[in-house]
């Protein structure tokens, strides 16, 4: 049995390293290239188009349940309707361009388009309820003054090596825009053609911003690995790690013949919902689980469940939503993603049992050698990356995340 689970561990590696590390660097490029006052400018009205909008830009956003939360926070204080805030706040937990990539490579093509779109519907419809439920008396009065999340401590928010570090000293916020860059990247071959080292200013043309700075092309791009690399990958590695380990367990523990039985098909949606509800974990780290859970006979619908509401929600997130946004605005939050995941999940399952169709699980590496080569050098990428992140501070912070109620 031990080596069984090395094997799914190694395995797991082995498909996750190299579609992790490009959602990684994707999650960087979305974070400097899309500007938040662009977004703000899209979600200041309670209407279908704002939450539609909301929900379409949580989809690639690789942020968990609990660092979510002081976003949406920002968000609501810069101007963002409250159905908007909840659009996004179901979108971007559920899924991200990492998590989207790891469901490609564990369950298929199929499965990672229809996750982001179930948690884009989930969105719409909380968004709509929202619109209608929640008043203004409802919501509490917003204390600038206090901690957008209690989440995490101060260490983790902080971070261990000074936090979030803007690309521009004194900015709100890490936007360039493709002209910017299309002129950071002419002066820098401009210099080139003419024999001269690249300044370190590289925007001739670009305005100053905050303290007059320019960020030239290496500095943007220092910009983008940290804070996939870094930023982003303080906040999921450890949940990551304990999603693979869990997913090992359970594909060792379940019988194979579990979900022969009728009732156990059909208990299985609620109890992904009461064990996906309270837990921790982030979307890239729910995959594993779901991969092993599928693997093991339950039906793909029930393991969308589980995709849908362990990333959403947690127990210390629910806390937060309360207090930050009232318990109405809490409750619509939480029974919207679970109605409409399990109705999704009821009619997905009967979809494929009417068109005779079956989901393949990936859970073996791949025969080809260049694609082994991909795989492998993925993996211990990965593995490298924890080394270096763990030992600073990702380790730690990960491990108080799945605490919530550690104070």
């Amino acid at each position: 049995m031990v080596k069984d689970f090395l094997d799914f561990l190694w395995t797991s590696f082995l498909l996750l390293g190299p579609m992790l590390l490009l959602g990684l660097f994707l999650a960087g490029l979305i974070h400097v290239l899309i500007s938040r006052k662009a977004i703000l400018r899209w979600l200041r009205r309670d209407s279908l188009g704002s939450v539609a909008s909301a929900a379409a830009i949580g989809v690639p956003m690789p942020l968990c349940s609990c660092s979510v939360v002081p976003v949406v926070a920002e968000m609501r204080r810069k101007g963002a309707s409250r159905s908007s805030c909840m659009s996004f706040l179901i979108t971007a937990p559920e899924t991200g361009a990492d998590s989207i990539l790891v469901t490609h490579a564990f369950l298929g093509f199929v499965p990672a388009v229809v996750r982001p779109l179930v948690s884009f519907a989930t969105a719409v419809v909380s968004g709509l309820f929202c619109i209608g439920l929640v008043r203004d008396k409802d919501e509490p009065q917003a204390r600038a003054a206090a901690p957008a999340s209690d989440c995490c401590d101060d260490d983790h928010c902080a971070g261990e090596d000074g936090g979030h570090q803007p690309l521009i000293a004194g900015a709100d916020d890490c936007y360039v825009s493709p002209a910017q860059l299309k002129a950071s990247l002419q002066e820098r071959w401009r210099n080139r053609a003419n024999g001269r080292s690249t300044p370190q200013v590289a925007l001739a043309d670009m305005a100053p911003r905050a303290g007059g700075e320019r960020p030239g092309l290496k500095a943007i791009a220092k910009h983008v690995l940290r804070y996939g690399f870094v930023e982003i990958a303080d906040d999921i590695l450890f949940a990551l790690l304990v999603g693979v380990a869990l997913g090992g367990l359970l594909y060792l523990a379940i019988p194979s013949d579990l979900m022969t039985y009728e009732h156990a098909r059909w208990l299985a949606y609620p109890a992904m919902v009461l064990v996906g509800i309270p837990l921790y974990i982030c979307a890239s780290a729910s995959t594993p689980i779901a991969a092993a859970l599928v693997a093991k006979g339950f039906s793909p619908g029930a393991a969308l469940v589980f995709l849908m509401t362990g990333p959403a929600t947690n127990t210390g997130t629910i806390a937060i939503v309360v207090r930050q946004f009232g318990t109405r605005f809490a409750s619509v939050y939480v029974g919207v993603v679970i109605a409409v995941t399990v109705i999704a999940g009821i009619l997905i399952d009967a979809l494929l049992l009417f068109a005779g169709w079956s989901l393949t699980v990936n859970l073996e590496a791949s025969e080809s050698s260049a694609i082994a080569l991909v795989q492998w050098t993925g993996a211990l990428g990965l593995i490298a990356l924890m080394a270096w992140r763990f030992p600073a501070g990702a380790f730690r912070s990960g491990y108080r995340e799945l605490l919530p109620f550690r104070r």
